[in-house]
């Protein structure tokens, strides 16, 4: 196995602490492993995405923000096809699903990601 260095704050390293022992791991570097397998499994379509693969993104995030949101669900027309929202409480959820080029879709992502108070945007092909 290679070793590797990351930095974090205090308060960073104690959350994670904390949640590592609540999910029962033995050790940092378990925890850190799930943490990155997950991270490649989460955003490995950015290699795979083409024009004929549909692409489901779900945006969860603050109803003050709907209306960026919103707003760049429009401006991506050409490959949204299709937008589901729900509410619960003062949070929302969208479950968008696109069809278009890799470059498309990855900008889509990132423009929704970038919004402040949008807390998961999880995509899946």
């Amino acid at each position: 196995m290679v070793v590797i260095s990351i930095s974090l704050s205090g308060t960073e390293l104690k959350e994670f602490d904390n949640i590592t022992n609540k999910l029962g791991f033995s050790s940092r570097s378990d925890a850190v492993r799930e943490a990155l397998h997950r991270f490649v499994a989460q955003n490995k379509w950015i290699e795979h995405i083409d024009s004929a693969t549909p692409f489901i993104a779900t945006i969860v995030y603050d109803d003050k923000r709907e209306q960026p949101v919103h707003n760049i669900i429009h401006d991506f027309k050409n490959i949204v096809k299709s937008a589901t929202h729900t509410n619960f409480g003062d949070r929302c959820a969208e479950w968008v699903i696109l069809q278009g080029d890799n470059d498309s879709i990855k900008q889509f992502v990132e423009r929704i990601s970038a919004i402040k108070d949008v807390t998961v945007c999880r995509c899946s092909v």
